[in-house]
Parts: structure tokens; C-alpha cells; sequence
């Protein structure tokens, strides 16, 4: 049987760390703005879909991250914010 324990690798503490406090940061800042909402909308928006992309690679090798795996937690949510405002505003 395998190991189906509650526990990740300690290699994903700092990726998850610094992803959590940009999101925090631009998430406040993007509840600030004075757009009736609709930057906060594409904010929050990226961020439920990066924090279920991030989970997904967690949950696929928790104890055996690559790399790759790593830059994705701690830098991808910048892409997928660009995308989305690409995917907003580009209509």
C-alpha cells in the first residue's frame, strides 16, 4: 500500500509562500482600483484557476517535486494573470 499521508515536500514551502503573498498583495491591490470591479473580477478570477493549477501539481507529486514544478508554483501566476487580462480586455 502506498503512503497516503496529509504531507508534502518541504521543497514546495517557499514557492507556495511567495506565491500566496503575491497574490495577496495584488489581490488588495486590485480590490483599490476605481474600475467598478472589473479588474478585481480578472484578479480573483486568476487566482481561483492558478490556486487550482498549483493543487493539481501538488496533489500529482507531493513528496517529489521536479523543478519545473517549483517554477510553476512561484512564478506562473503572473502568466495566467497576463492571459487574463489579455482574455478581458482584448474584446
Amino acid at each position: 500500500m502506498g503512503d497516503y499521508g496529509a504531507t508534502i515536500s518541504p521543497a514546495y514551502d517557499s514557492a507556495i509562500r511567495k506565491s500566496l503573498v503575491t497574490q495577496v498583495i495584488v489581490g488588495c491591490l486590485a480590490a483599490l482600483m476605481l474600475d467598478g470591479g472589473t479588474t478585481a473580477r480578472v484578479v480573483g478570477v486568476t487566482i481561483l484557476a492558478f490556486s487550482l493549477s498549483a493543487a493539481v501539481i501538488v496533489l500529482r507529486r507531493p513528496h517529489e517535486p521536479t523543478k519545473l514544478d517549483i517554477m510553476i508554483i512561484r512564478w506562473g501566476f503572473w502568466p495566467v494573470l497576463l492571459f487574463a487580462y489579455w482574455w478581458q480586455f482584448s474584446a
